[in-house]
């Protein structure tokens, strides 16, 4: 599996409501899959571990079956209006990863 990360820097305006309620309805369920993705998530982070300030408060995810789908994502006409909608509720850069999961279980996974 592949993941796409988007990290949004603390101390940085993040506007909730608009992310929420107009650019995340840009990747509606159906789009994203049509895109090549298989799913996504949005976290807040609330702290460090060790209770410090986190240097992100947003994280978004996006998982791919595979390199392949993630090519099929990037390349996507679309992927324009979602790029030239960040600056309507960050004005900071995001610092972007491709991850590859390598290992990963359920509680499931232990009966």
């Amino acid at each position: 599996m592949i993941v796409l990360t988007f990290c949004y820097k603390r101390g940085i305006p993040f506007d909730e409501t608009y992310y929420f309620n107009s650019h995340l309805p840009l990747l509606s369920r159906k789009t994203v899959l049509e895109m090549g993705a298989s799913k996504y998530e949005v976290k807040k982070v609330l702290s460090s571990a060790d209770g410090s300030s986190a240097p992100y408060s947003f994280i978004f995810n996006l998982y791919f079956e595979s390199k392949e789908a993630l090519d099929v994502f990037v390349s996507d006409p679309r992927i324009k209006a979602l790029q030239d909608d960040v600056s309507n509720y960050y004005i900071g850069e995001q610092d972007i990863y491709i991850e590859e999961v390598v290992a990963s279980f359920t509680a499931a996974d232990l009966y």
